[in-house]
């Protein structure tokens, strides 16, 4: 009797045993299998955020093209302005977006098919595009510009500041002048421009004209913004 209920006994102890272990092992399991998949989502994630507009509501942007730019320059630039948040990321939605237009030979090959990318065009744009947007413009909406009497100076109009913000109007640039003398400290790169010694001894008057266009006149406050005639 004591044989059969010390057997019994080893019998419930194992089981309890066995039991312990394969809780463990499942809580194990449990774990890694949360880990895995919190490791893939993240990835996901991760990849699919590369995908996305880096900004919200933002203006159309107008850019150019130039007829002597490299793929690469382009994308670079993308970046460098914040309308792409990954390089490769972009490459990629390139070679992998449909091109509904024929190259020509200024056009710039995208990747190994005949997906192209025409020099000399300008492209409206925005930050708020995802990359896939922004791969399906620069294959399919470009217009074509006749720079025979000069292309833009800039990349994109509006101008944009290194790192993508709109940068300020010439307006918004000289909002500091007031009166005459400030005028005449603005006149620079930007423009301006002082009446000359001869007007003076005409008419007795001195004049600036801001480089946003302004009008000021010595000895009096305030400004004009239609220049004299």
């Amino acid at each position: 009797m004591r044989f059969f209920t010390s057997a019994i006994l080893d019998l419930e102890i194992d089981i309890y045993r066995d039991m312990k272990k394969r809780k463990r092992l499942a809580t194990i399991l449990l774990v890694a299998v949360l880990a895995i998949s919190g490791i893939v989502y993240f990835l996901l994630k991760n990849i699919q955020s590369k995908f996305e507009a880096p900004r919200q509501n933002t203006p159309d942007i107008q850019f150019t093209i130039s007829k002597n730019k490299t793929l690469d320059a382009i994308v670079g630039d993308l970046k460098y302005y914040d309308f792409i948040k990954d390089e490769k990321t972009f490459t990629f939605a390139l070679e992998h977006t449909q091109d509904n237009t024929k190259g020509g030979e200024n056009f710039i090959k995208v990747g190994k098919g005949s997906k192209t990318i025409e020099r000399g065009a300008v492209y409206t744009i925005s930050q708020s595009m995802n990359t896939w947007e922004l791969a399906s413009i620069l294959l399919n909406s470009g217009t074509r510009q006749d720079c025979d009497h000069g292309c833009p100076e800039s990349n994109f109009i509006p101008e944009l500041l290194p790192g993508g913000d709109l940068a300020p109007t010439i307006k918004e640039t000289y909002s500091w002048v007031k009166t005459y003398e400030d005028c005449v400290k603005a006149i620079g790169h930007d423009g301006g421009q002082l009446s000359s010694e001869q007007y003076y001894e005409r008419t007795g008057i001195r004049r600036c004209i801001s480089p946003d266009g302004r009008e000021f006149t010595e000895g009096k406050e305030g400004w004009s913004d239609k220049p004299s005639p």
